[in-house]
């Protein structure tokens, strides 16, 4: 019996021994048929993927186009030196190959008369991660540049001057500010295209920095187009597949601008810091729009931008037409003048009387006119801006009846305009002083923004539209810079609306009298506009001069709002002069310089609306 046993233990032993030798051959098997046979589909995709790659298309930009038709920003090609590294392999190892490309590119360098821009590490790296694409080797030559590289002999093989589109500006330094500027970066491929990909290769695109460009980017830069090569296992490009789709361009953007007004508010706001705006009282369309200091958009670097970033004192980059928020002193006696009529503070031929000054508690407030104004109504003390009138009405108003008018006006809210738009002014308010200066609103500060001083701010934009809403019947419209937007062959795919964003609540015969006070600011001997005579446009117009800063850094800011021309205005018109003097000496000249220049330049001011917004208003 042992030794049967024995035996027995023998074979099972054998039969053990075999089991555990023969089972991971056989897990091995299944596992080799597994991914031989199961699997073989998808590693063959994954093969596939990794020897494709997909490079992305970059579309043509949209341009920008005045009412008139003419192009404001458009492309241009510039050109570009780079070797496609692909079609400059040597045999060997890759030390080979860049050694060649680096010596290459010293060549080129004698016979363009530039340093390239090629390092080892550059473009070590560039075999690494981007072996088919181009590699830049000089950037934007010129034309006898080109010349040389090309009538080089023998040429050298992968060498290629590469047209890259670039912002083009027919106008230089006109509408800087309005239209903005691009700048370059790396986009994100995967973002464009999905994960079908690992890896997708693309070139430096534009994008919108500033203004218009920024605030369309979206509808300016197309959507790009893909195209596919195959490469062997060291990355070098084997084939072209097939099946390559197109970029589709960025679309056009039409605006509501007028040449001939944005030229001449440029040149008139030159040696300026302030801002100049035109606006369609009929719609809201933005016919001009000026601020300085300005800047070259089309030579912008990045080293300039940083420049002008950090340039505090002008503020080159802010576009203070509709982000730069100021005091606006007198201009906003109308809007006083039309609540206290509204309201029955006065009656429009009672007569105040004007001593020189207006006493609030123990604090006087001078008038413009050291002795005083007499007895004066409500269209005279527009005529002469009388400060001691506007207080009166002002304070016996209260703050809880001006502020609705103010409000209608637009001022503490933005304007909606289509563009990066930040400042909203301040609307004055019991809530504001408690916030800003810890304590309850007093009667003084009702007397002082009576008369466009302490708690009230506006943008000039702000102040071109209120200065509309007065001019076409209390209408306050939403300001737009776009009219339309259409593809690159002309068809249209947006159109702006009129819009009306509040109407004043005053009434027809109350906003009549304001009117006439200011038609008499510039026709009247001593009215504080009467400068704009000079226009030869009949105007009504209101000036303001608002003191800022400090008591040892006291400065004024120097306004002027006009409309026109009479009878049937037809453009709303706000410019401010910072650090001037008063409206009518400062600002007034400038707005009338303007005018002319508009003029003489063949501006059609009697029929603007006649390209600009010729939609129904919204309700």
């Amino acid at each position: 019996m042992s030794e049967k046993k024995a035996e027995n233990q023998r074979i099972w032993r054998i039969f053990l021994s075999g089991v555990i030798m023969v089972a991971p051959l056989l897990l091995l098997t299944l596992r080799l048929w597994q991914v031989q046979v199961v699997q073989s589909p998808e590693h063959q995709r994954r093969i596939q993927r990794q020897s494709i790659r997909p490079i992305l298309l970059n579309p043509v930009r949209g341009r920008m186009l005045t009412a008139g038709g003419e192009v404001l920003v458009g492309n241009r090609n510039s050109y570009d030196l780079v070797f496609h590294i692909s079609e400059m392999r040597q045999p060997g190892r890759r030390d080979k190959t860049m050694n060649y490309v680096m010596a290459c590119a010293s060549r080129l360098a004698v016979v363009v008369g530039r340093e390239h821009q090629l390092t080892m590490p550059r473009i070590k790296k560039h075999f690494e991660q981007q072996l088919v694409m181009p590699i830049e080797v000089i950037t934007d030559l010129n034309q006898a540049e080109i010349a040389r590289v090309l009538e080089m002999s023998p040429p050298i093989p992968g060498v290629e001057v590469m047209p890259q589109l670039e912002r083009d500006y027919p106008h230089p330094g006109v509408a800087t500010h309005l239209t903005g500027f691009t700048g370059m970066k790396w986009p994100d491929g995967r973002s464009k295209v999905g994960d079908e990909f690992a890896l997708v290769y693309v070139s430096k695109e534009q994008f919108g920095r500033e203004g218009l460009e920024a605030y369309y980017d979206d509808e300016l830069r197309g959507r790009p187009g893909l195209r596919q090569l195959r490469v062997d296992t060291l990355g070098y490009v084997h084939e072209e597949l097939p099946g390559t789709s197109l970029p589709i361009d960025g679309y056009d953007l039409h605006l509501t601008v007028d040449l001939q007004a944005q030229i001449s508010a440029d040149i008139a706001m030159q040696g300026q810091r302030g801002a100049l705006v035109v606006v369609d009282v009929e719609t809201g369309g933005v016919l001009a729009m000026a601020s300085a200091p300005t800047y070259d958009a089309s030579n912008m670097t990045q080293e300039i931008y940083d420049g002008l970033r950090t340039n505090e004192k002008e503020r080159p980059l802010v576009n203070r037409a509709v982000n730069g928020s100021y005091m606006p002193g007198s201009i906003v006696k109308p809007l006083v003048l039309a609540a206290a009529l509204e309201h029955g503070v006065f009656k429009p031929d009672e007569f105040y009387h004007c001593t020189g000054s207006y006493l609030v508690g123990n604090v006087p407030i001078r008038c413009v006119k050291t002795w005083g104004h007499g007895d004066i109504d409500a269209i005279r003390a527009i005529t002469v801006s009388c400060n001691p009138f506007f207080i009166y009405a002002g304070v016996e108003c209260t703050l809880e009846r001006l502020t609705p008018v103010f409000s209608a006006a637009g001022i503490g809210e933005r304007c909606g305009i289509d563009y990066p738009e930040i400042q909203r002014g301040l609307l004055p308010s019991r809530a504001l002083a408690r916030r800003r200066w810890k304590r309850n609103w007093l009667m003084i500060d009702t007397a002082y923004v009576s008369i466009g001083q302490g708690a009230i701010e506006m943008t000039p934009l702000q102040a071109a539209m209120m200065t509309a809403s007065l001019a076409n019947g209390g209408r306050l419209l939403r300001p737009y810079l776009v009219q339309s937007i259409t593809t690159a062959e002309g068809r249209r795919v947006r159109e702006t609306p009129v819009q009306i964003r509040h109407r004043l609540p005053v009434s027809a015969e109350n906003l009549a009298v304001v009117r006439e006070g200011m038609i008499a600011a510039v026709t009247a001997s001593d009215g504080s506009a009467r400068g704009l005579e000079r226009a030869d446009i009949p105007l009504a117009a209101k000036t303001g001069t608002a003191e800022v800063g400090s008591r040892s850094n006291r400065h004024k800011n120097a306004w002027v709002v006009c409309y026109g021309p009479l009878p049937v205005p037809r453009f709303a018109l706000a410019c401010i002069i910072e650090e001037g003097d008063t409206g009518g000496r400062t600002a007034v000249p400038i707005a009338a310089q303007f005018l002319r220049l508009w003029q003489s330049r063949g501006g059609d001011i009697a029929g603007v609306s006649s390209q600009v917004g010729a939609t129904t208003p919204a309700p």
